[in-house]
């Protein structure tokens, strides 16, 4: 039930400056309540290892159990006792350390998805989620309430999809005008050391890199001379949701 990914990660920005680039990557996906069965003489759980996944890392932060978090969140989105799996897409910590700009949190109950909760981050240690409830429909449009570049206000509009091939795809707009689209894309391969350690070869210090390479993006789009919008303040609610069911 656990499953490794390559990823290849994409991100165009179309306004107000251009700016696009691609690389490849590694994602985890795995049954929040099958947790434990993560570990191995690679991979420890809430513990250091050449790769680990640490509970403190989602949900409240606190090192509570994810999957309390999870199931309080689908029920503040009016899905009441929740009794299906719910599986986590997400980077795992590489040598102590990982910065998760999304995780997806698939919610199924009889082998339909219910719902998709997607946990995302900023670089100034903030959190967001947006819970998506209507799985009607193949796009669905959330507003934009967080954060996450300074060189985008907090305005407009975001449109989720998902497929069954494990692709992702998020776009952003601003009065109806696409202003950035993203994806992810993954590559199945089969969770044991031996492909851990082919990961950690290719990709040692890939968590590291992620935060780097935002910083680098940051960069450019600075020399660009794209307009910069200063984090404003914390917002009081840190969940959006599509509708209540």
């Amino acid at each position: 039930m656990k499953s490794l990914y390559k990823a290849s990660i994409y991100h165009k920005r179309f306004f107000p400056k251009a700016n696009k680039f691609r690389y490849s990557g590694f994602y985890i996906k795995f049954p929040i309540d099958r947790l434990q069965t993560l570990k191995s003489l690679l991979f420890s759980v809430n513990n250091f290892n050449l790769f680990s996944f640490y509970e403190k890392d989602h949900g409240y932060r606190d090192g509570s159990p994810i999957e309390t978090w999870a199931k309080n969140t689908l029920t503040e989105a009016g899905i009441n006792n929740f009794d299906g799996r719910i599986f986590l897409q997400t980077f795992p910590r590489v040598l102590g350390y990982v910065f998760n700009p999304v995780s997806f949190w698939y919610c199924y109950k009889q082998e339909e998805l219910t719902a998709v909760i997607c946990e995302v981050n900023n670089t100034f240690g903030e959190s967001h989620s947006y819970v998506i409830t209507n799985q009607n429909k193949k796009i669905v449009t959330l507003p934009k309430e967080f954060h996450v570049s300074p060189f985008y206000d907090i305005k407009g509009d975001y449109e989720f999809g998902f497929q069954k091939n494990n692709f992702v795809k998020i776009n952003y707009y601003i009065d109806k005008k696409l202003q950035l689209t993203t994806s992810i894309n993954g590559e199945y391969i089969t969770w044991n050391d031996f492909n851990l350690f082919k990961i950690f070869v290719r990709h040692p210090f890939y968590t590291i890199f992620v935060i780097l390479f935002i910083h680098y993006q940051a960069i450019k789009l600075f020399v660009k001379k794209n307009k910069y919008f200063p984090k404003p303040k914390k917002l009081t609610t840190n969940i959006t949701y599509e509708k209540k069911v």
